[in-house]
C-alpha cells in the first residue's frame, strides 16, 4: 500500500510529469496521480471532483511558473476553497529556480509546505513520507 491514497501533478512540463510519475511510482509514494498541465485546468478539474463529493489528493506538487494561470494565482483561488475540503491538503511548490525571495513567499500560503527544487528526487518524496501524519 502506497504511503498516500493520491496526489496531484501541476506542471506545463510534459517530462517532468511523466519522469515524477515514475519516481512516485518507485518509492510508492501514491496509488493515484491526478495531473493537469496548468493552473486553470487543475482548479477547474479539482473544484469538479468537489462538485462529485470526490476527496481531493492529499499531495500536490505545483509548479510557479505556467502560461494562462502561474501557480501563485491558482494558489490564491485554491485557498478560498471551503476550509473542511482542502485542509487535509499539502502543496509543495516544484520549480526550477533557487530563489531565497520565491521560498519566502511560498511560506505566504497555509496549504504550502515545502519548496522542492526539480527535478524531484526519491530522498525528497521520502522525506515527504517521513513527515507524514
Amino acid at each position: 500500500m502506497s504511503a498516500f491514497s493520491s496526489c496531484c501533478i501541476i506542471d506545463d512540463d510534459e517530462f517532468f510529469s511523466i519522469s515524477s510519475k515514475i519516481i512516485l511510482k518507485q518509492v510508492d509514494f501514491s496509488d493515484n496521480v491526478l495531473y493537469y498541465s496548468g493552473g486553470q485546468e487543475a482548479l477547474d478539474g479539482l473544484i469538479g471532483l468537489l462538485v462529485e463529493n470526490i476527496t481531493l489528493p492529499t499531495i500536490i506538487f505545483l509548479d510557479i511558473n505556467m502560461p494562462k494561470r502561474d501557480g501563485w494565482s491558482f494558489l490564491e483561488e485554491f485557498e478560498d476553497l471551503p476550509e473542511d475540503k482542502i485542509k487535509h491538503i499539502q502543496i509543495y511548490i516544484t520549480s526550477s529556480f533557487i530563489s531565497p525571495t520565491l521560498m519566502d513567499k511560498a511560506k505566504n500560503y497555509k496549504l504550502v509546505k515545502g519548496y522542492l527544487v526539480k527535478p524531484l528526487t526519491e530522498s525528497a518524496l521520502i522525506n515527504i513520507i517521513e513527515k507524514k501524519d
